[in-house]
């Protein structure tokens, strides 16, 4: 039964985990347009690189067959080298032959010799070879992300322009995965977080649930308790049989209230593992049973307390009685609470439109502040020193999930303490 008790109580509409849950969705669903959105943006600035990269290097590539390869040999070289120190991306220029000719921001650094076709000697030092073997290994790679440009004088084929991405442009393409690796951690704190939140929730559940079930059964075993206290007392006392047979009736009658209270306990505890039958209930009845109940122990609570019932006749409704009456009760219990033992409860009931019926329990103690009404449904959430803050999520859920109905918390009037309001269907 307590398995069954604190899935209830986990339930979305008592814990509010419906809204956690999808605050976590909008979270996730909201990083994951971030990550599109950086992803298509870092994309596409990528490509707009890439494209200039190859309009600039259609741009030289005329600059230099229509300027620097009509120049003389001597100075050539020159040309090309200052035509290049406005590149930002990756550009190698071979000949026809494809030997190196000049290069820039490739990570091999520049020769220094006058011949600009240099490496295409045989008679090259080891260093040279290598540096060869290097820029052609990076050529290859530039012919494969992009097709080299040819330079043409005079129709004739003089040389080639091989370019690759840019380094910002290659960073671009890191972003995503990046990306990738914030929003995974960022993901995982959060799911971290949540689950202590629920583990939190759940503890609170479970020690609330073991205290409800404590005070629900404590007052009437301890009633019993008290009435075999009497019955022994009776039997000692030596009273004659006409004396002591009207006490005994009268402590047996209130042993049978106790023990039907502790069946009533009983049947909510099992009712609210499962699907309660409904069936037509006058309401108006329960709640005049209700508000009498709670008189009865009224003494206890303060001598300053009164409630004010204005309960007509109402339509029937489809309702469980052991649930709703134990609704009904926390409300009150909850009113009583929070008159701080001098106050008044007003409970009043009406038809509403719709074919429904509202019912209000109102109270002139403090209140409660705006800011703790979403958080007074969720279980463990109380205000009070001793409370276990079971008692509006379990009316919330008996009212909502089993009854279709509806409550939520409105202001006085005059201001003064809340109200409780209540939307039943109609039968």
């Amino acid at each position: 039964m307590r398995r069954e008790i604190a899935d209830f109580l986990r339930r979305p509409h008592v814990t509010s985990s419906r809204s956690k849950v999808l605050l976590v969705a909008y979270l996730l669903v909201g990083l994951g347009l971030v990550f599109l959105a950086a992803v298509l943006f870092t994309g596409r600035t990528a490509q707009q690189m890439d494209r200039r990269a190859a309009v600039l290097t259609r741009v030289f590539s005329l600059f230099v067959g229509e300027s620097a390869l009509r120049a003389d040999q001597s100075g050539s070289r020159q040309v090309l080298e200052s035509v290049l120190q406005e590149v930002d991306f990756p550009i190698i220029i071979t000949d026809a032959n494809l030997v190196p000719l000049v290069w820039r921001n490739v990570g091999v650094p520049p020769q220094e010799a006058d011949d600009p076709g240099f490496l295409g000697r045989a008679d090259l030092t080891p260093e040279l070879r290598a540096r060869r073997e290097q820029l052609n290994a990076l050529r290859e790679r530039f012919d494969a992300e992009n097709e080299p440009y040819p330079i043409r004088v005079d129709g004739v084929l003089q040389a080639f322009v091989h370019y690759g991405a840019s380094s910002l442009s290659r960073q671009l393409r890191w972003v995503p995965l990046l990306l990738v690796g914030i929003v995974a951690i960022f993901t995982a704190v959060a799911l971290l977080v949540f689950r202590y939140m629920k583990l939190g929730e759940q503890r609170s559940i479970w020690v609330g649930m073991a205290r409800e079930t404590a005070h629900q059964l404590g007052t009437p075993l301890t009633s019993l308790l008290g009435w075999v206290q009497v019955l022994r007392s009776q039997d000692e006392s030596g009273e004659p049989e006409a004396v002591a047979k009207p006490r005994r009736v009268q402590t047996y009658a209130e042993m049978q209230r106790d023990l039907d209270r502790l069946a009533k306990v009983s049947a909510r505890f099992s009712k609210i593992g499962s699907q309660p039958d409904l069936a037509p209930l006058d309401l108006a009845a329960l709640l005049r049973d209700t508000v009498e109940y709670i008189e009865r122990r009224i003494p206890h609570f303060g001598p300053s307390v009164r409630i004010a019932a204005a309960v007509p006749k109402l339509p029937l409704v489809r309702a469980n009685r052991e649930l709703l009456e134990w609704a009904f009760e926390n409300l009150l219990k909850n009113a009583v609470d929070a008159l701080e033992s001098e106050g008044e409860i007003r409970v009043s009931a009406a038809p509403a439109a719709g074919g429904a019926v509202e019912v209000r329990v109102a109270d002139t103690g403090k209140g409660i502040p705006a800011a703790m009404r979403v958080r007074v449904w969720q279980p463990g959430f109380t205000t009070k020193r001793r409370g276990w803050g079971l008692g509006l999520a379990l009316v919330l859920r008996i009212v909502e999930e089993y009854h279709g109905g509806r409550i939520w918390i409105e202001d006085n009037p005059d201001r003064r303490g809340v109200c409780f309001a209540v939307r039943l269907p109609a039968a």
